[in-house]
């Protein structure tokens, strides 16, 4: 893919995956596949919180790289791109795995929606609970591909490094949940 095509493509692939993360619960109420009441405890659960601040901080770090790689690509120079990786092959592969994460975040936010269901439906055991951890863990490990799939397409020193840093958080993060599905 040439430049101008990731200049299109990538600022699309982010806004959707924002868009998912952050306005799940507009699209859900859309739909309307709840009864009421039931939609009621899905719209208290704050599944924006669970993501962590980390997350979004190395999210906007990544829309802003993605804004002056599309926007200003003269300006691109300060994130320290590594040439050598920019290939048609490597950037298809890029938007590939950006696909997979949009889909892979689309379906842990259906998880977790239906393990609010059950958690707020009085079946407020262990085993809910874990499984409703477990559904969180499978958004931020979406928005770790997610992260992954911007740094194989534009591949520059700082996406590495806030790659590596999203990644050795997500494990620390999910190291002291000691979630185990039985």
């Amino acid at each position: 893919m040439t430049d101008p095509m990731l200049q299109m493509n990538l600022p699309a692939y982010l806004i959707m995956a924002v868009w998912l993360i952050v306005f799940w619960q507009s699209f859900r109420k859309a739909i309307r596949l709840k009864s009421n009441g039931e939609q009621k405890n899905l719209d208290s659960y704050n599944r924006l919180r669970k993501v962590g601040l980390f997350f979004w901080i190395i999210l906007i770090i990544f829309s802003v790289m993605i804004v002056i790689y599309s926007a200003l690509p003269s300006a691109y120079y300060v994130f320290i791109p590594l040439e050598q990786f920019n290939h048609p092959i490597i950037n298809v592969l890029g938007l590939l795995i950006l696909k997979i994460s949009i889909v892979w975040i689309v379906v842990a936010q259906l998880h977790i929606d239906k393990e609010v269901f059950k958690f707020y439906r009085n079946i407020e055991n262990l085993g809910a609970l874990e499984l409703l951890k477990y559904s969180e863990k499978m958004l931020l490990s979406g928005i770790v591909i997610l992260f992954l799939g911007i740094v194989v397409t534009i591949t520059n020193i700082v996406g590495l490094f806030l790659f590596f840093l999203g990644l050795s958080f997500y494990f620390w993060t999910f190291r002291h949940f000691n979630i185990s599905i039985k």
